[in-house]
């Protein structure tokens, strides 16, 4: 089962945040379809993902997004993903 803890942050504070599960065991080819998913429900656009913010996620369970990584402007700071699977 994938169960990522998803925040926004701005001015350290979080503004929105979500619990999102899948029943699927997480495979690193899903990990886009899972940030795109978490993106959604949170009504924001799919940052853009390199290597090195899905490589962070599987080695240190938990990544962030900057205002650099999305094409448009945000109404954020950070874009947090936590792994919480136990």
């Amino acid at each position: 089962m994938v169960q990522i803890s998803a925040k926004l942050i701005k001015n350290h504070k979080t503004i929105k945040s979500l619990t999102y599960k899948n029943v699927q065991e997480y495979q690193s080819s899903d990990f886009y379809f899972h940030l795109s998913e978490i993106s959604r429900r949170l009504d924001i656009e799919t940052p853009i993902i390199i290597a090195h913010h899905r490589e962070t996620y599987e080695q240190f369970n938990f990544v962030k997004f900057k205002k650099d990584d999305f094409i448009d402007t945000i109404s954020f700071d950070e874009f947090l993903l936590e792994n919480i699977d136990t």
